[in-house]
């Protein structure tokens, strides 16, 4: 009997600690991590209040040294279900989760998880996309708050109805265009000096092997391309937010690591 005792106890002790979630507080950024200045983070505060206040959305930022054993997407929607982020009437919360990196766990990660009503203007593969691309370079500079304002920088328009995943990819395709270019360029410009170079000196190309068995002929072969507010700051209060609306989250979202 003592034994079973023992093991229901270790098992409870195993779920509760599997299941992190932090205490809920009457605001959006939530850094108990302390790695957000004090201006970065009522920044911040100011900038998703003005943001709920205009749209009803509600996206929350939490950073947190630890999950306790738990996993960086599962504690992500656990806490917006508990937390109610979002209107209940329109589930349109967000929860951008970051696990920072400590002395004892030096390993990062991120996630975001979207309420029901969310799901549609960020499906899973543009918020895997987001914290790719906008993200994870930036946390693994240390820099949070960057992180965050570049997440922002896309989700708020996206929660918005003014930009779509379609047009995320068609903005990323035109920017590696772009980056590309100077590469171009100078292939092509390498084509031309070579095309007016023979042009002028025909002896050169015939002896490059133009009908001839030799070797040492011009190859110009192409080129690969891919496209695809206070440190500390979980105490105090910054003012102006009015409080959760008890949204509802269905699993969606990503994650990642850095």
């Amino acid at each position: 009997m003592r034994r079973w005792l023992a093991l229901v106890l270790l098992l409870a002790a195993a779920v509760a600690r599997a299941e992190w979630l932090p205490p809920r507080l009457d605001r959006l950024v939530n850094d108990y991590s302390g790695v957000l200045s004090a201006e970065q983070a009522a920044g911040l505060e100011r900038r998703l209040v003005s943001f709920a206040d205009s749209t009803s959305n509600q996206v929350v930022v939490v950073i947190t040294p630890t999950l306790e054993g738990d996993d960086e997407q599962s504690a992500a929607q656990r806490l917006g279900e508990r937390w109610g982020v979002g209107q209940s009437r329109f589930d349109n919360g967000l929860v951008i989760l970051i696990k920072s990196k400590t002395p004892d766990e030096d390993w990062g990660a991120v996630a975001l998880a979207t309420g029901y009503g969310v799901e549609g203007a960020l499906p899973d593969v543009f918020c895997k996309r987001i914290i790719d691309d906008r993200m994870l370079p930036a946390l693994g500079e240390g820099d949070y708050y960057g992180a965050v304002v570049a997440a922002l920088d896309v989700v708020e328009p996206a929660m918005r109805g003014e930009y779509s995943f379609g047009q995320y990819r068609d903005d990323e395709r035109r920017a590696a265009l772009r980056a590309l270019l100077p590469l171009i360029v100078f292939f092509v410009a390498v084509i031309v000096a070579l095309v007016l170079y023979y042009k002028k000196h025909p002896d050169q190309w015939n002896n490059t092997g133009r009908g001839g068995g030799g070797g040492g002929g011009i190859y110009l072969g192409g080129f690969p391309g891919s496209f695809g507010d206070g440190r500390g700051s979980s105490g105090g209060s910054f003012g102006g937010f009015g409080g959760f609306g008890g949204g509802s989250f269905g699993g969606g979202g990503a994650s990642g690591r850095f």
